[in-house]
């Protein structure tokens, strides 16, 4: 990470250089934000809305910077979100339990994620260790997949995989398990997805270059439990003008994700942490198997 101090320079080159005389001195009128030459870019009420807010937000929502409507509905969260934040001190919902729990909440999760960005940073990775990477996989680049995937989504406390993977697992769709969910009366979706090989984390980059059509991809967070089924696989050569920054950001990625797990087990190791609810406390570690000792032959 770079920190840009624009405009240093500047200021120290007028600062080095004698004062005018008083009568060169001439008084610009104060900028308006309504001219646009301000760091303003609204007014919701009687607050102010940046370009720093705007970029934050764009940041927030994983807006890209070339996209050329980021900025639009970047400002759009913004001013939704400060109206009905308004609206919410109106009725003195800020003064109630509840959302000052949600508000400290927010106000860590934000420090937490600023300072991880910050202390997880890796250095960037030298030109070898790009090379090694892009030799070693050579799934991302020269024989890069593009898979094209039916998609079903449905409730995780509705998905039993005993009982439901004989229902997609070897079949070509999603037939006799949407014939199930309807008779269960369980909501679901199905779509269609087309991502490259690439746009996948390392876990299920691998997984994915040893299946083919008809297999699957279960993916599961807490609410929602999606089953990804390959319909179509094409090679497609990834461009080798785009490898090397391809490997870049991957090993990038991938190292500040190692750091940060790292980071947070040394603070824990490091902290003195009292669990006094056992049924929200970590589960204890598994002991490895035992291994049992061969019987010797007479």
């Amino acid at each position: 990470m770079r920190l840009i101090f624009a405009g240093l320079l500047g200021l120290a080159l007028i600062s080095s250089a004698p004062p005018p005389p008083a009568w060169a001195v001439s008084r610009q009128a104060p900028k308006t934000a309504a001219s646009g030459e301000t760091q303003v870019v609204a007014r919701v009420g009687a607050r102010e809305v940046t370009l720093s807010d705007l970029r934050t937000e764009m940041a927030r929502l994983g807006l890209s910077m070339n996209d050329p409507e980021a900025e639009r509905v970047a400002l759009e969260s913004i001013v939704n979100r400060a109206l009905l934040a308004s609206a919410a001190r109106g009725q003195n919902l800020h003064r109630k339990p509840d959302a000052i729990l949600r508000m400290q909440a927010a106000e860590e999760q934000a420090l937490a994620d600023l300072y991880l960005g910050l202390a997880a940073q890796p250095p960037e990775p030298g030109v070898d260790e790009i090379e090694d990477f892009i030799a070693a996989n050579p799934s991302l680049f020269a024989d890069r997949r593009v898979y094209e995937f039916s998609v079903l989504a449905m409730p995780t406390a509705k998905f039993d995989d005993k009982a439901m993977a004989p229902l997609f697992d070897d079949a070509p769709d999603f037939r006799a398990l949407i014939a199930a969910l309807e008779s269960a009366k369980t909501e679901y979706a199905v779509s269609s997805a087309i991502q490259p090989s690439t746009a996948f984390p390392k876990p299920v980059r691998e997984q994915l270059a040893r299946y083919t059509v008809s297999d699957n991809i279960v993916i599961k967070s807490e609410t929602q439990t999606q089953i990804m089924k390959i319909t179509r696989a094409t090679a497609e050569a990834l461009p080798q003008s785009e490898w090397r920054s391809l490997a870049r950001r991957i090993l990038l990625e991938e190292k500040a994700s190692a750091r940060a797990e790292g980071l947070v087990r040394r603070l824990k190791s490091e902290a003195k942490i009292a669990y006094y609810r056992p049924s929200a406390a970590p589960a204890p570690a598994s002991k490895p198997a035992a291994q049992s000792t061969p019987k010797k032959t007479p």
